[in-house]
């Protein structure tokens, strides 16, 4: 380097070094964009109203009574929420009914895991008209009957949607969605967090079993035609749970590595296999016809918990679907009195 080259270079170093000073604490002082806390609710809005009685399907009609549908769309109790909350870093969809009046007292918690796969009886209200394909309106009115009961109801719609849908794990990385909703029902002042219970519906039971091997911190659960084995549900459900149905691109794709690891992930996923690690007591509903999901799932589950001296009851009915519809006045009455078994008595602000 030349001498005039090199003095030039010495007399530019004092600026160079004031700007790197200058970058350097624009960088320390400028507030970093933080993360959501997981459960942090991020944006709530009031649930559109549910359609009219004559608008509905054969099927929703037969699924509710005309006076108890009315009932849950007309109330004026509880406020329904379209809540997206952070999971994960991921916002998520969810609905939480809460008591617009709650009184001097804290209230004891449902978190409700829901059915369905991907996009496929979503808990979300989007616009479609509620039908047997699209059974939002039915979570909404089962979940406002529990929340009458005296809880507050907190469900996920879980992160796998659109573009991601068919890429549903299945009891993955959506089981964090589940957990996530504890911290967001402890933010809330008017929930008890030492009176948080689980309920969970066919593939919700299997997302409810995992999450009660997870530690979730509920004192009691249920679980309404759920799935405790899934290397072994029986040949309908088999058949579009490993290939892959309009809604799901199948096991076999989803999960890495299926040909060589397939027992590895239905071992993770099945209670029957870990009945040591349920430390809930867990009711189990279950329709000795259900088409879907089939009775010896409720059966085995029941005898896994038997044989590890565990708390639990299960209540098989006769002549009902995989919901339990013609039964629910006495499926709501064993879940509602199971809850308030373990859960303790009511706690004052």
């Amino acid at each position: 380097m030349s001498q005039k080259h090199e003095a030039t270079h010495h007399r530019a170093a004092p600026g160079v070094a004031l700007l790197l000073s200058a970058v350097s604490i624009a960088a320390i002082c400028s507030p970093a964009i933080a993360r959501p806390r997981d459960g942090q609710i991020l944006r709530s809005t009031p649930w559109p109203e549910l359609p009219g009685w004559d608008s509905l399907d054969q099927f929703t009609h037969d699924y509710f009574p005309h006076s108890v549908y009315e009932e849950a769309r007309t109330q004026r109790e509880f406020e329904v929420l379209d809540i997206t909350y952070s999971s994960d870093g991921l916002p998520v969809k969810g609905m939480l009914i809460r008591p617009k009046n709650p009184g001097n007292r804290k209230w004891p918690a449902i978190i409700f895991n829901r059915g369905g796969t991907g996009d496929y009886a979503r808990i979300g209200n989007y616009g479609v008209p509620c039908s047997e394909e699209n059974d939002t309106c039915l979570y909404l009115v089962d979940l406002y009957l529990l929340a009458k009961a005296g809880f507050v109801v907190m469900a996920s719609d879980y992160r796998f949607h659109g573009p991601t849908g068919k890429r549903d794990e299945w009891g993955g990385a959506d089981v964090n969605d589940v957990l996530n909703l504890v911290p967001a029902l402890n933010s809330m002042e008017s929930v008890d967090p030492e009176r948080l219970c689980m309920l969970g519906q066919s593939r919700g039971g299997t997302m409810t079993y995992i999450a009660l091997k997870r530690g979730v911190p509920v004192k009691a659960a249920a679980v309404i035609a759920g799935l405790s084995d899934l290397g072994d549900p029986g040949e309908h459900f088999r058949n579009w749970f490993v290939k892959g149905n309009q809604w799901f691109d199948g096991a076999a794709s989803v999960w890495p590595d299926y040909a060589h690891r397939a027992d590895e992930y239905y071992r993770e996923r099945s209670a029957v296999y870990w009945p040591e690690r349920i430390n809930a007591p867990v009711l189990i509903l279950h329709s000795r016809t259900d088409r879907l999901v089939p009775v010896s799932q409720a059966l085995r589950m029941a005898a896994a918990l038997q044989e590890k001296n565990k708390v639990y009851s299960l209540h098989i009915y006769d002549g009902d679907g995989h919901s339990l519809p013609l039964h629910r006045d006495d499926r709501n009455r064993e879940i509602v009195e199971w809850f308030n078994r373990f859960s303790g008595p009511p706690t004052a602000h």
